[in-house]
């Protein structure tokens, strides 16, 4: 048996670029969602802004939902008490408190819209980054014999890998 040592080349160092770009992404990450969603002052308290945005969201979509019911209603009895010569004051004033709450509710669906747009582009832009700095990287995948290789064309998930972590996060 030989005991002689197999010289190893040095791994090459990783592009100045790539590391760049990987410290973009995570800068973009730690601060952007943070500043996108306003934490401070539109939502206070929210330890998750992302699900604290969809929250807001989903409430004001049904208290839009609701007012809108209401209003129909009260035309319903407007109607009816026309007809029967009534005063149609007390209709009228529920009408006007249902389309105020349905002002609210989409100047909050909006709100929400706004930053889950912003949040979108930032994750686009991160998802770039990443992109272009494993790029970068695949030329610098070796093998055990030293010889570099491109990672992409190694094992890639198949279809059902990439459905199953997507269940596993909801989508």
């Amino acid at each position: 048996m030989n005991d002689t040592p197999v010289p190893v080349a040095p791994l090459p160092e990783p592009p100045a670029d790539a590391l760049r770009k990987l410290r973009e992404a995570d800068a973009l990450l730690a601060e952007g969602v943070q500043r996108i969603m306003g934490v401070a002052t539109d939502l206070p308290g929210a330890s998750h802004p992302l699900e604290e945005a969809l929250r807001l969201s989903e409430e004001q979509a049904m208290a839009t939902m609701d007012a809108a019911e209401s209003a129909q209603k009260q035309l319903l009895l407007i109607e009816q008490t026309a007809i029967a010569g009534g005063f149609i004051d007390a209709p009228l004033e529920a009408i006007r408190n249902s389309l105020q709450t349905i002002l609210t509710s989409q100047q909050g669906q909006d709100l929400a819209g706004q930053r889950l747009k912003k949040t979108i582009t930032l994750l686009h832009a991160v998802e770039t980054r990443v992109q272009e700095a494993l790029s970068q990287f695949g030329a610098l995948a070796c093998t055990q014999d030293g010889e570099v290789q491109d990672t992409f064309s190694g094992q890639r998930l198949d279809q059902g890998s990439v459905d199953d972590l997507l269940a596993e996060l909801g989508i």
